[in-house]
């Protein structure tokens, strides 16, 4: 018994300390867990928190309110924690106080004299220092001369030296030819630690000089130049920074340094930036700023609408084509109403005036939205590169008295003179752009005086892309070739993700190819799928006759041709099909190889026509030509419930030699105007359907966004203010063999466009006349007050179209 028995004043007995050993392991390892846990969730916090980043001129939107109106970065303040080389930590350095490692990286702009060139390639300047004190400085032109010796103090470095770094000379020539700042040249001084690296040599890519803008000529420089005659043309470096970015600090930090990092004063200290803080400055488009913002109340915008203005923008007053030769405003936008798509203009000077003349008084008008387009040649990105275009010579000297600096002749002897002629855009400013030049100098300039760098090599390419231009055509007709044949695969649930070779010799009739043209062209995303098209219900069309499914047994087998015609309709109907004769304005008439075509194709054709005929459903119309039967002319009405209802669309088509083998080209008549991102003149990749703004390459992932749906809204009542206008072109020019078609036509939708008009000014939505129950995914009952202006201004014109060609338009 007493082998049990326990001393109430021991701690425990064996058992029991052992139990207590563990448990307290175990507490110890869960709190080590917890611990570690708490620091990941603290450096993701950190990651979260500080990565996401904006730069001058970015477009960005409350986080708050992502379908609102949209913001422009006009001003960054950064702040950063730097690491050290030990891994101690200087915190809340301001950024405009760093350094970049190297002068010049690849990629960079540059100014010598009056060219202007980019970095390709920036050589080493390295400095060793040997364990006796000598120093050598060597240009590197081949990283093979000096090797990094292990270990590494950094594995994952950004350039291949650095301060610290410890090196072999692996050909003693290379430090031989060097610079020896302390000592000389022996062989037994192979090994090193580099002190200090700069860069000693860049290779130059020449672009332009100022002279040849002003119409001179000079010789580009060598491209291979000392830093020391080149200038960095840069803004807003200090917003660019990054974690992991290497860096130097300014003058006057040294006393923060620990004292292990100053033990290295000798060498070069460098800096990875650990961690950044930055707040931004955001001008709104209503004109207000607001100042200081978190990064975690805004969000970017990858995609503005092609109607969204800012203030300070120059814009051009968007005229019909009929008013082309008239006089065009310019305007500067004062603010914009995102919500009611309106706009403040302040117009200075009509488009054909060379001095701009503000005036006095200069007018203000509140326009729609969609009356502007950004002006192509005054329009400027922040951070651009601009060239003077016009000089000043009446004054000898810089004037800055009223934020304007004038540039004289005499200034350009020397070759820093010409650093005021090349800059970078900051920002509008007082009816000006405010441009950085590479002097240093921050001054307004007129729209006039400056032209872009990317304009400016556009234009000089313009001659060179003229000499191509007939294998340009060539080339995009094989892409639209292409395209035909893809999308009417697609369309017929074949497999199109294999060679389009293949797809070349899968036949597809005329009738096919229409109305495969007609369900795609108003198509309609499927609900659950914001990259699937379902054709509408009302072209889903019946063949009435089986046509063979190769393409071989119409090209090689020898058959009776037939020579009579289709029975066709009275002539008292307007025929949806028909032969006729005169193909001169037809966009393909100038193609060959209709002279000389198979015997099965002529087979082909002709089945095809008759199979037109029979088969083609009211919405669609077609002609086709005696004398050329490898053209083409149909007509398509625009589907109820889409921004293109009651209007037509007139395609050319051409059947080539090797048809069915290839596929046929198509052009459509747009009379000037895009109605569809996916619409061009081409025929290429036709599809008009309710939400046409998805169709471009690449947007379709924005279904069901905020920003992507409130864009789509604005598409869609541009594009009916579009497809009115396309409706008057129409009637005052009808496509021949059409004339008769257009006039049924219109007389018979006339009311009912008119009464859609009408609906729209009440507020409906595009598409949804007389539906007021109808919201769109972005939570809009109804139309903008911008879209109400535009079409207050178009409807008396449609009207007066109408009544021109005799159509009755009531009240």
């Amino acid at each position: 018994m007493d082998l049990f028995v326990i001393d109430s004043d021991s701690e425990s007995y064996s058992g029991t300390s052992d139990s207590e050993d563990q448990e307290c392991e175990f507490t110890d390892h869960a709190q080590s867990i917890l611990s570690s846990l708490d620091e990941s969730i603290g450096k993701i916090d950190d990651f979260l928190t500080f990565e996401r980043g904006f730069l001058h001129g970015d477009i960005v939107c409350p986080v708050s309110d992502p379908s609102g109106q949209l913001g422009r970065v006009v001003g960054v303040e950064m702040f950063v924690d730097l690491e050290t080389y030990s891994g101690d930590i200087i915190e809340d350095v301001n950024s405009k106080q760093l350094s970049r490692v190297r002068s010049f990286v690849s990629g960079d702009c540059v100014v010598m004299g009056p060219w202007m060139g980019r970095v390709i390639r920036a050589f080493d300047l390295v400095t060793v220092v040997f364990s006796d004190g000598a120093k050598c400085e060597m240009l590197l032109r081949d990283s093979e001369v000096l090797k990094p010796i292990p270990p590494f103090i950094f594995e994952d470095a950004p350039y291949f030296y650095y301060p610290s770094q410890r090196v072999r000379i692996v050909h003693p020539s290379v430090s031989k030819s060097g610079t020896w700042l302390s000592g000389s040249w022996r062989a037994s001084r192979d090994e090193g630690v580099v002190s200090h690296v700069d860069v000693g040599l860049v290779h130059v890519n020449w672009i332009t000089s100022v002279a040849n803008v002003w119409g001179d000529r000079s010789s580009s420089p060598p491209n291979f130049q000392d830093p020391k005659n080149l200038t960095l043309l840069s803004c807003f470096p200090y917003a660019n920074w990054q974690l992991g970015d290497w860096c130097t600090l300014s003058a006057g930090h040294d006393g923060s340094l620990p004292s292990e990092d100053r033990k290295c004063s000798r060498y070069s200290q460098t800096y990875v930036v650990a961690k950044t803080k930055s707040t931004f400055d955001v001008l709104w488009q209503n004109g207000s700023i607001s100042l200081g913002l978190e990064p975690y109340i805004l969000a970017p915008v990858s995609t503005p609408g092609d109607h969204d203005f800012w203030p300070g923008q120059f814009v051009l007053e968007k005229l019909a084509v009929e008013e082309a030769a008239e006089r065009q405003r310019i305007g500067i936008v004062r603010n914009v109403d995102a919500l009611e798509r309106t706009v403040n203009v302040k117009w200075i000077v009509p488009v054909d005036d060379d001095i701009v003349r503000y005036g006095s008084d200069p007018t203000e008008e509140t326009v729609s939205a969609y009356e502007l387009v950004e002006h192509p040649d005054f329009s400027f990105c922040t951070g651009e590169v601009v060239i003077r275009s016009a000089l000043n010579i009446d004054k000898s000297e810089a004037d800055l008295t009223n934020g304007t600096m004038t540039v004289s002749r005499k200034s350009l002897d020397t070759s820093s003179g010409f650093l005021s002629c090349i800059g970078n855009v900051l920002g509008y400013k007082d009816d000006g752009i405010e441009v950085q030049w590479a002097s240093g100098v921050i001054s307004k300039a007129q729209h006039f005086e400056i032209i872009g760098l990317e304009r400016l090599l556009d234009n000089s390419l313009e001659s060179v892309n003229e000499v191509h231009t007939s294998v340009d055509d060539e080339a995009e007709q094989e892409t639209i070739h292409h395209e035909s044949t893809k999308n009417a695969l697609e369309e017929s649930g074949e497999d199109c993700t294999g060679s389009l070779r293949n797809a070349f010799y899968f036949s597809k009739t005329a009738f096919d190819f229409l109305t495969n043209v007609a369900s795609s062209f108003f198509g309609a995303h499927d609900s659950t799928s914001s990259s699937s098209i379902t054709a509408d219900p009302q072209y889903q069309i019946v063949k009435s006759a089986d046509l063979h499914s190769s393409a071989e047994e119409f090209s090689v087998v020898e058959l009776v041709m037939q020579t009579e015609k289709p029975q066709l309709p009275s002539e008292n109907d307007v025929k949806i099909f028909d032969v006729v004769v005169d193909c001169s304005d037809h966009h393909f008439v100038k193609e060959r190889g209709h002279e000389n075509v198979k015997r099965g194709w002529l087979k082909k054709i002709q089945q095809e026509w008759t199979i037109l005929q029979n088969d083609l459903p009211d919405d669609i119309h077609v002609r086709v030509y005696e004398e050329r039967m490898d053209l083409l002319r149909a007509c398509i009405v625009g589907a109820a419930g889409t921004p293109y209802h009651d209007n037509l669309f007139f395609f050319d088509i051409f059947f080539p030699p090797d048809y069915p083998h290839e596929p046929p080209s198509v052009h459509y008549h747009s009379g000037g105007l895009r109605l569809n991102p996916n619409l061009y003149e081409t025929g290429k990749a036709l599809v008009l359907n309710e939400k046409p703004y998805f169709n471009e390459a690449g947007y379709d992932k924005f279904v069901g966004k905020a920003d992507g749906e409130k864009n789509s809204i604005t598409y869609n009542e541009n594009a009916f203010l579009l497809s009115c206008k396309s409706m008057m072109y129409i009637l005052h020019k009808p496509p021949k063999h059409f004339e008769k078609f257009v006039k049924e036509h219109f007389t018979c939708r006339a009311p009912h466009i008119l009464e859609a008009c009408n609906a729209y000014l009440g507020g409906d939505l595009i598409g949804h006349a007389r539906d007021s129950t109808y919201i769109s995914d972005d939570g809009c009952k109804g139309c903008s007050t911008g879209f109400k202006i535009m079409l207050g201004k178009l409807l008396p014109k449609l009207v007066a179209a109408f009544c021109e060609a005799g159509i009755a338009c009531g009240q």
